[in-house]
């Protein structure tokens, strides 16, 4: 997302976060300890949000985005993926609303540390080949059922 977009960037990843807990540093359960499937299994759902706004360039394409998603995305998680286009909206710090195209990868993984690193790596991969500062990133326990 462009540079204007981190102060309230960063007010979604804090609200998104707000009371979770975090098996990586040691405290506390890991994500969804306590939450029990009375059908199929416990996994984690993660979803990025992609804005596609650029600074002094157009906006991603829809071919740039989807040979993001073929190089980096698809490599990292093969047993599949969901993605979405979506308009997103927020208040600048100068009091104007701000509306812009975004996409939406939602994945389900296990929640150990190789999902992770590679989401990590799909997020830093995304903002240094689009000029991003963040892709926001929402972790939630599920339970799925194929």
């Amino acid at each position: 997302m462009p540079s204007r977009l981190l102060p309230c960037s960063l007010l979604a990843v804090i609200l998104a976060t707000a009371g979770c807990d975090s098996a990586a540093d040691g405290e506390g359960p890991a994500p969804g300890a306590d939450l029990t499937c009375d059908t199929g299994d416990l996994m984690i759902r993660t979803e990025l949000f992609f804005g596609l706004d650029r600074f002094d360039e157009p906006p991603v394409t829809q071919e740039e985005w989807q040979e993001f998603v073929d190089t980096e995305v698809t490599p990292r998680f093969r047993d599949g993926l969901t993605q979405f286009d979506i308009d997103g909206q927020y208040l600048a710090s100068t009091g104007e609303l701000i509306r812009e195209d975004s996409r939406l990868i939602m994945l389900l993984h296990d929640g150990g540390q190789a999902a992770s690193d590679s989401i990590e790596a799909i997020r830093e991969a995304y903002k240094r080949r689009f000029n991003q500062e963040s892709v926001l990133r929402i972790d939630e326990p599920v339970c799925v059922d194929f």
